[in-house]
């Protein structure tokens, strides 16, 4: 006699809008450990008793809590720059396409990423930690002298006046 096979497949449960579980409270074992935990997961904050400095990278106060939410895949402030760079560099025609040929130059697209890192450099000065700024400043140095150097290169196929090729 042929078995029934059950359809195991899976069940979705939206939970959208639900406060999410608590986590069941630790146990202390005999040495004063946290049963059940293991070390701190990349870019977790561990917890101090107050004796004990934070963690390299990591500042007190507003700075942990800044810590914890970029530990936790949250948008950070090298992102939004790094995306503007990228955006510039494509513009400039900098980048591979996938089939390893570079894209035609976008210098209008180009000129609008860069200037938008030129606000955000105005507006955030003295906001930035060294990191950010020296990224920021790099970079858009970087950007500006290859968009002088688009900007001032011969058409192709035409040569430059003066020159005797």
């Amino acid at each position: 006699m042929p078995e029934e096979k059950e359809d195991k497949g899976f069940k979705v449960i939206d939970r959208r809008g639900q406060e999410p579980p608590s986590p069941p409270s630790p146990e202390k074992t005999s040495s004063g450990a946290t049963a059940g935990q293991g070390p701190p997961l990349p870019g977790e904050v561990p917890p101090t008793d107050g004796n004990q400095p934070p963690p390299l990278g990591v500042k007190e106060g507003k700075g942990r809590e800044e810590a914890r939410s970029s530990a936790l895949g949250g948008p950070r402030f090298l992102d939004l720059v790094q995306s503007l760079q990228v955006g510039a560099m494509a513009g400039l025609g900098m980048l591979q396409g996938p089939d390893g040929k570079r894209p035609p130059a976008d210098l209008p697209a180009a000129k609008d990423a860069i200037d938008l890192l030129g606000i955000l450099q105005e507006k955030t000065k003295g906001n930035l930690t060294k990191e950010e700024e020296e990224v920021l400043r790099e970079g858009l140095y970087h950007l500006r002298m290859g968009y002088m150097a688009m900007i001032n290169a011969p058409p192709a196929g035409r040569k430059k006046e003066g020159d005797p090729r």
